[in-house]
């Protein structure tokens, strides 16, 4: 009924608003206002159609002549406008005008007409559900009477067995909150429910005072373990703290990069080209490592680190391995943490391709695709079993590192790169014992 009233009243002020605009274009002649009387014009119109549609007898009715009538309101304001067009006097398009302005008063009484239709239909409707309602009402509250009646008498032959089990329940709460853990069950009341929370309570009772007892137990233990774990990080620090400052003590990276030009130099009056480039390279692998331990590199600073790591042992190894690198990828776009590839390359030489007598091959590809940056580092060396797998894979710390001389493992670079990244799938590995090892990287590219 809401709705209906709703869209009758927007009918009338569309209708009012389509005369208000045709009477300003009459006294302005602006074609905005002439678009506007169109405009609701059209919106009345489909408002009617639209409640012709749902209506009763009746209404459909008013809701004819009310559609004529506007019809009749657009051909008489038409008219009047096509007068005043043509540069007529008032007293030429007057009597067009005074006729639309009564057909629109009729169109109104047809807009009231069809209010109070709606209103009348749907209180016939409204007095029809409240008849129904009111026998509904009348069986709902006997059909109540009745369930009240039988649930009081049987409430009064149940409550009895029920009160004195509870109170018993209640009086053994009461011992228990002072202490006394003693319960006796008492008889059975035949009660399902009752009698199998008289057993749950004696059963809880009993556990209660076991479980205090455990718990004075473990908190004395705890409380030695936690004097003893107190005093073992004391121990922990002191020794960190010694190992720091005897590492200190053993690096001097300038001294170091000093003696490695030193040397250097010597190599090239010598006439010792090669060993002036392994010294070049080692020293350019330190100077980086150094340099990077706390910001981030491109993929191509990476990528020249793998270079100088590869040639020191191939002129250690000559032809036992070979080393090849594909790149199809915009490397100064791809951001990674310090010391990210060499750790890879330096496990797949030393754990893949170092042990096996016949030597082997290090492929490493990186393509560029889309928003990330795949990176597979590959191996043709001994390979790995599952429970190596399952020990890199692993996010426990209590994992072995897998890892040699950088110190830095596998896990400790893919925990780098997911903490940089904020991604799990940032790594997988694949192996088989015997053929080798394959490791991919997947790293977002920024711009």
């Amino acid at each position: 009924m809401m709705n209906r009233m709703s869209v009758t009243n927007q009918i009338k002020n569309s209708l009012n608003e389509s005369f208000f605009h045709f009477n300003q274009y009459i006294l302005t002649n602006a074609e905005e206002s002439k678009r506007l009387y169109k405009f609701h014009y059209d919106k009345a119109v489909e408002n009617v159609i639209a409640l012709q549609e749902d209506s009763d007898l009746r209404s459909r009715y008013i809701l004819r002549d009310l559609l004529n009538s506007l019809k009749s309101f657009k051909e008489a304001a038409d008219r009047t406008i096509e007068i005043y067009d043509n540069h007529s006097g008032v007293d030429v398009y007057y009597e067009e005008y005074v006729w639309t302005k009564e057909i629109v008063s009729y169109c109104n009484a047809f807009i009231s007409m069809l209010s109070d239709s709606y209103f009348d239909y749907n209180v016939n409707i409204y007095n029809e559900l409240k008849q129904k309602q009111d026998y509904v009402n009348r069986v709902l509250m006997a059909y109540i009477m009745t369930a009240l009646m039988v649930s009081a008498i049987y409430t009064l032959l149940f409550i009895g067995d029920i009160t004195r089990k509870l109170r018993e329940l209640v009086n053994v709460s009461e011992k228990v909150v002072k202490g006394d853990f003693t319960y006796n069950e008492g008889e059975k009341t035949y009660i399902y429910e009752l009698d199998i929370l008289s057993e749950a309570f004696s059963k809880m009772i009993t556990h209660i005072s076991k479980y205090i007892e455990s718990l004075q137990e473990k908190a004395e233990l705890e409380r030695k373990l936690q004097d003893e774990q107190m005093r073992l990080l004391s121990y922990e620090n002191a020794l960190k703290v010694s190992q720091l400052k005897i590492l200190q003590a053993q690096i001097n990276p300038h001294f170091l990069f000093n003696t490695l030009n030193c040397i250097s130099q010597t190599a090239i009056k010598e006439n010792a080209d090669k060993t002036e480039s392994l010294i070049r390279a080692v020293a350019g692998i330190l100077r980086y490592s150094l340099s990077m331990m706390d910001r981030n590199a491109t993929l191509e600073e990476e990528v020249n680190v793998v270079r100088q790591y590869m040639y020191i042992q191939k002129i250690r190894y000559e032809d036992r391995f070979k080393f090849n690198l594909k790149i199809n990828a915009d490397l100064k776009k791809v951001i990674v943490p310090a010391m990210t590839l060499q750790p890879f390359v330096e496990n797949a030489f030393i754990h893949g391709i170092e042990p096996k007598e016949e030597g082997g091959v290090i492929n490493i590809e990186i393509t560029e695709q889309g928003d990330f940056c795949t990176i597979l580092i590959e191996d043709t060396g001994c390979g790995m079993d599952e429970d190596m797998l399952k020990e890199i894979m692993s996010d426990s710390p209590e994992q072995r590192p897998v890892g040699h001389t950088t110190g830095l493992g596998i896990r400790s670079v893919v925990q780098r790169l997911k903490l940089m990244y904020n991604r799990d799938d940032i790594f997988s590995i694949e192996s088989k014992k015997g053929f080798g090892t394959k490791v991919y990287l997947k790293i977002p590219v920024k711009e």
